[in-house]
């Protein structure tokens, strides 16, 4: 009989074993998980004051943290100083000369011009009495170089009054138009730094993690808050390659959860393309199999299920 019974249960163990393990490979375990924001530091600052706490309820828009904006602020001063010189400028070539500079600029020609006529008279008397050997070389090289002299004065003196008549280039107005642009460009640009010191809830949510304190100086890219969404709950989960010929991104699946009776309809969001185990060498039969796919799958009609939730779905 002792041996009956022995030969008996030599007998269905193998069946028994099979059987485990074709159950084990029916389900696909994971997660209930919500969209996850993550606010980092966006420069090298110190933390000036935090305005949550780990588990708190907040809204869009709220101010959760405070970085120092002392650094930002001065530059945000100084780009608004470059931008009021550079518009000072291109009012100014926009306006043209006033009367008075005009009026000023032509007087001076006339007075070069009264001067070049005088040293040009006085050349060719000096001239005429060097011929007479009346008087030397001296006297003509230095009536010479006066006549010279005074001809190139009145020339600048002319230029700067026609450049005052006629106003300012094209060109000159183009490049100052151009740094008035740049500077307000830097301006926006600076104006964006010192709001984006301020970090700010961009949903609805549940402060999850809070690493840092007042005074702490973070560095540039830093994590400083976690943030769960008020979003739909999606289960998350680890699919055997086997599945994937079964299961399809958009197709329904239930659903399973500790404490609930009846499963949770779903639809698969998306599944990812590579693998979450993925090894270096060449993939045989047996490593093709323990292949995992992290899987989205959106829960229809259910909002209320925890983050974090053990769930599993049946596969087909």
């Amino acid at each position: 009989m002792i041996k009956k019974n022995i030969y008996l249960l030599l007998f269905i163990a193998p069946f028994f074993l099979i059987g485990c393990d074709t159950q084990d490979g029916n389900y696909a375990m994971g997660t209930v998980e919500r969209d996850r924001i993550k606010l980092s530091a966006p420069a090298s600052e110190q933390i000036v004051y935090i305005n949550v706490q780990e588990g708190e309820l907040v809204h869009k828009g709220d101010v959760l943290i405070q970085l120092d904006a002392s650094r930002a602020n001065a530059m945000l001063s100084e780009r608004r100083a470059e931008l009021t010189q550079v518009i000072s400028v291109l009012d100014a070539l926009n306006t043209g000369t006033r009367i008075e500079q005009l009026n000023a600029a032509k007087a001076a020609f006339e007075v070069t011009e009264a001067d070049s006529q005088e040293a040009e008279r006085q050349y060719r008397r000096i001239s005429k009495l060097f011929k007479d050997k009346v008087v030397g070389i001296a006297d003509m090289d230095a009536a010479k170089t006066q006549r010279n002299s005074t001809q190139a004065k009145k020339q600048q003196a002319y230029e700067q009054w026609l450049e005052l008549k006629n106003g300012a280039r094209q060109e000159d107005l183009d490049q100052a138009d151009a740094r008035v642009r740049a500077a307000k460009a830097a301006l926006l640009w600076q104006q964006k730094t010192v709001e984006d010191l301020t970090i700010i809830s961009p949903v609805d949510g549940i402060v999850d993690s809070l690493p840092w304190h007042e005074g702490d100086l973070v560095s540039t890219g830093t994590e400083l808050v976690n943030i769960l969404a008020n979003s739909k709950p999606f289960a998350r989960v680890y699919l055997p390659a086997s599945a994937l010929t079964k299961i399809k991104a958009g197709g329904a699946i239930k659903v399973y959860a500790d404490g609930i009776k009846k499963p949770v309809e779903g639809k698969v969001r998306n599944i990812r393309s590579q693998p979450a185990y993925s090894p270096f060498y060449a993939l045989n039969e047996r490593d093709r199999s323990r292949l995992m796919y992290l899987t989205d799958i959106d829960l229809v009609n259910e909002s209320d299920l925890p983050t974090g939730l053990a769930v599993e779905v049946h596969l087909p």
